[in-house]
């Protein structure tokens, strides 16, 4: 087009010609990065949500544990990655971090999480459960117990470092995976308030069976090694052996020059599979019957829904992926 212009764009200057062509330029992506957010937003209105939590019972599920403060990062649209900035379109249409990175784990089950309170839909990646802001830690360790595997990425928050310390006294090893995303600073805050919290909780609760405290190994965020390496929210995975020894899986994805949606899947599941192939390979976990989840009712939030603008369909006709269950 610059190079044979019409002759309508031919009369007019060379720098009118060059502004014109980057406001189409700019305009088309301003359209692209608008209908982005229109089809996260629509795509969260159709999310389905875990409601009630007795409806995991009998299913094989993985809990994906985190601070609510990660959310905000994770809600947004993957990093750039390096190389041509356009790119992006190709590589992960219309997916945010956290779909990106639970999208690796499906394989193995559901992917469930509790929702952050009082927000007004739930967020794309993990189904979203919602408890009351008080009294919730009985039901989330009969989640973790009852859960094929534990996702938890890792904060110093007193949440966090609680269902950690949960996790050691009611999982086994095999099944919790932590996920690094966080500060040299962060991690070192979370290992010392874990230390202090299993202490406490070692002499309030000893008639427990503990598990011993892991030796967590210092940060495992490194620096980017390479131009071509893709800086992700998430940086490492930590993974235990039978007796609690952690082992850190680095999570780097080297960006090819050429590449799409499916060159990146196949990139990043290299990176995965060490953390997934063992996780996959476990025994389905059985739910006692004893272990079943218990709210008293009126301690039971209503999940976030609100209908699309324009939309009569009735919400509770859908099905657990948000379509419409096929008549008999």
């Amino acid at each position: 087009m610059f190079l044979d212009p019409t002759p309508e764009l031919a009369q007019l200057h060379l720098a009118v010609r060059v502004i014109i062509y980057g406001a189409v330029i700019l305009g088309g992506w301003g359209a692209y990065s608008a209908g982005r957010r229109a089809t996260v937003w629509g795509k969260r209105h159709r999310a389905p949500v875990v409601h009630p939590l007795e409806g995991l019972l009998g299913e094989q599920y993985l809990l994906y544990l985190r601070p609510f403060a990660v959310d905000r990062e994770l809600a947004q649209a993957p990093p750039e990655a390096p190389g041509l900035w356009s790119n992006r379109v190709l590589e992960v249409p219309g997916l945010t971090s956290e779909e990106f990175l639970i999208k690796q784990f499906t394989g193995c089950g559901r992917v469930v999480a509790i929702g952050r309170p009082g927000e007004r839909l739930p967020l794309l990646g993990a189904e979203r459960g919602y408890l009351p802001l008080h009294h919730w830690q009985h039901t989330v360790s009969k989640l973790i117990q009852g859960a094929h595997g534990v996702l938890m990425f890792v904060a110093p928050g007193p949440g966090t470092v609680w269902e950690y310390t949960e996790a050691l006294r009611t999982t086994s090893p095999e099944r919790l995976v932590l996920m690094v995303g966080c500060s040299t600073e962060e991690f070192d805050a979370f290992r010392a308030a874990a230390r202090q919290r299993y202490a406490e909780r070692t002499v309030t609760e000893s008639g427990e069976a503990w598990a011993p405290l892991p030796d967590l190994p210092e940060c495992p965020r490194e620096p980017r090694a390479s131009r071509r390496e893709w800086e992700m929210p998430l940086r490492a995975f930590i993974t235990f052996d039978a007796n609690w020894r952690p082992q850190v899986h680095p999570f780097k994805v080297m960006a090819k020059p050429m590449r799409n949606f499916r060159t990146v899947r196949r990139v990043v599941s290299s990176q995965v599979h060490p953390v997934l192939a063992p996780l996959a390979a476990l025994p389905r976990r059985p739910w006692p019957p004893d272990q079943g989840i218990s709210l008293p009712l009126e301690d039971v939030p209503e999940p976030p829904r609100r209908p699309l603008l324009g939309s009569a369909l009735p919400q509770q006709g859908f099905g657990r992926r948000g379509r419409r269950p096929r008549r008999p």
